[in-house]
């Protein structure tokens, strides 16, 4: 499936860092949520990993527990992200989101700087750029 550099890789972080096997469930049950609210932006796909469909070269993908594919629709990067950023906040995790490689951790930080470092991770990746 993430054959396309404007695909992304959406991963919710286990709260210890660790992933025992309760922490997969869990990373699971939180991912299936988060699959939930992308599905209804206006995106193509929205699907949990697997070894099969994780992005050739992938790092830090040891456990693929809370991975989501992400091929982008109508709905742009900057609402993709907006959306993981308000889904992040409210369950008080943390989520990454790649795009070629390129890794930005949404957190609880407060909105004006999660905003600024997303706004900067963006222009990185804005047609043309």
């Amino acid at each position: 499936m993430i054959d396309d550099g404007a695909d992304l890789v959406v991963r919710v972080i286990p709260a210890d860092g660790d992933q025992e096997d309760g922490e997969r469930e869990e990373l699971a049950g939180l991912a299936r949520r988060l699959r939930a609210e992308l599905l209804d932006l206006d995106v193509e796909l929205v699907e949990p990993l697997t070894e099969d469909t994780a992005p050739e070269g992938a790092k830090g993908l040891s456990s693929l527990a809370g991975v989501l594919g992400v091929r982008l629709g109508v709905a742009g990067l900057r609402v993709v992200v907006a959306r993981v950023r308000e889904w992040a906040s409210r369950n008080g995790r943390t989520v990454e989101v790649t795009i070629d490689g390129d890794t930005v951790k949404v957190t609880g930080a407060t909105a004006q700087q999660q905003e600024q470092l997303v706004n900067v991770w963006l222009a990185r990746h804005a047609p043309g750029s």
